[in-house]
């Protein structure tokens, strides 16, 4: 993990003064995946503390999970405006000076509520979210249909894969894989099948292993590609871990073998008519704003992970350590 010895006056300094590189530049000079933070559900127009305690952290690099600003809208203008109302955010200029950024999107961000392929605006759309994300204007990214797509990062040595989902652009669209499409299993089948990583880490904005929650949307509503998913990771026989959104609150959630880090809600939780249902379902849910953190060490090959759910008030609500025994999770 990277040290910053930077004191600001946020406000005071222009963010200018410390952007040197594009965010493909910071991505280009990660030469290790120490420390990886991310978050979900962030309302542009809101109040964002978060992004002072992340600067504070330090992280390698940032994912955005989803919703990553509210649209809902059939306005393209307003798609864009949206994006540029977060650009806007001091402190997020700050932040995204000094770290690389890579992100995925759920509906909001998207289009509508629980909006799907059939979205008309989702390719004006896809082009905004990739901008703001500072897509190279030549990027693979840009030339096919969706946002999904993998990275991979050294970690002392060690290759950690990320794959982000778009449980988006193609949903509903195929019957027989409505949640992601033909072309993106196709795809995803092949990032898996042919990686040598030591740790594979799956984005998606739609929760993948955790339980329903009335009035949200899951993996759990599509079983067949749910367990298509699954069966795809086990046969690779290297560590796993979900990463997730949507839902308003965090929680680290345990599945027979495998975890799934829910990180949501950096402006905004649940409602409290809903917390004794999530309480009732999720261990030690969190619904203060917050963000997840996960930080990588290394026995030989075998990867130990501390996994941190942080409030955006500088709060550690959740510190749970894991490593990876034969085929599932143990906690340390």
């Amino acid at each position: 993990m990277k040290t910053i010895f930077i004191t600001l006056a946020l406000g005071m300094v222009s963010a200018a003064t410390f952007a040197q590189h594009s965010n493909s530049e910071r991505l280009a000079q990660l030469t290790s995946l120490d420390r990886l933070a991310f978050g979900s559900c962030n309302k542009q127009f809101k109040e964002q503390r978060v992004w002072k305690d992340l600067i504070s952290q330090a992280p390698d690099l940032f994912l955005w999970g989803g919703d990553n600003i509210y649209a809902n809208t059939n306005r393209a203008d307003e798609i864009q405006a949206a994006y540029q109302r977060q650009n806007a955010v001091e402190d997020y200029q700050f932040f995204k000076a000094l770290t690389p950024i890579i992100g995925t999107w759920d509906d909001h961000d998207y289009g509508n509520n629980n909006e799907d392929g059939y979205y008309p605006l989702k390719k004006k759309s896809r082009e905004y979210a990739l901008d703001f994300l500072e897509e190279p204007k030549l990027s693979p990214r840009r030339l096919r249909d969706g946002i999904y797509t993998s990275y991979e990062f050294q970690s002392s040595g060690k290759v950690i894969k990320l794959i982000l989902l778009d449980n988006r652009f193609f949903k509903n669209l195929d019957a027989d894989l409505p949640l992601l499409g033909t072309e993106q299993w196709r795809w995803l089948r092949e990032e898996i099948q042919t990686t040598q990583a030591k740790l594979i880490l799956v984005a998606s904005g739609l929760s993948i292993l955790s339980p329903q929650t009335p009035g949200a949307q899951e993996w759990a509503d599509h079983a067949k590609e749910r367990n298509l998913l699954r069966e795809l990771l086990k046969g690779k026989k290297v560590p796993y871990l979900y990463l997730a959104g949507d839902k308003h609150f965090a929680s680290i959630y345990r599945r027979d073998d495998e975890v799934e880090f829910l990180s949501s809600g950096m402006t905004h939780n649940t409602h409290k008519t809903l917390r004794p249902y999530v309480r009732s379902r999720y261990p030690a849910p969190v619904f203060a704003n917050n963000y997840g953190l996960i930080d990588f060490t290394w026995r030989d090959d075998v990867p130990e992970l501390t996994l941190t759910i942080r409030t955006a008030s500088g709060r550690n609500a959740n510190v749970t350590k894991l490593t990876w025994e034969i085929d599932r999770w143990r906690q340390l």
